[in-house]
């Protein structure tokens, strides 16, 4: 049986853990959880796992942009 090898192309990232959330943000595991607890950004919650909103921390950046 042979096989085919097909190009696998990369799917854009929709949530973040909270490392990654905090790398993007540049900020404090602190200032992270805050956001949360106010919701100012959309996460969702599986077990003790995190997953934080791409869209919404772009949402939350543009929201707050300083011209």
């Amino acid at each position: 049986m042979k096989r085919h090898q097909g190009k696998v192309e990369p799917v854009p990232k929709r949530w973040l853990s909270k490392d990654e959330a905090m790398a993007y943000l540049g900020c404090s595991d602190k200032y992270l959880t805050k956001l949360r607890l106010e919701f100012s950004i959309s996460f969702s919650q599986v077990g003790k796992m995190i997953w934080y909103d791409l869209q919404s921390i772009d949402r939350f950046i543009l929201k707050n942009k300083v011209v």
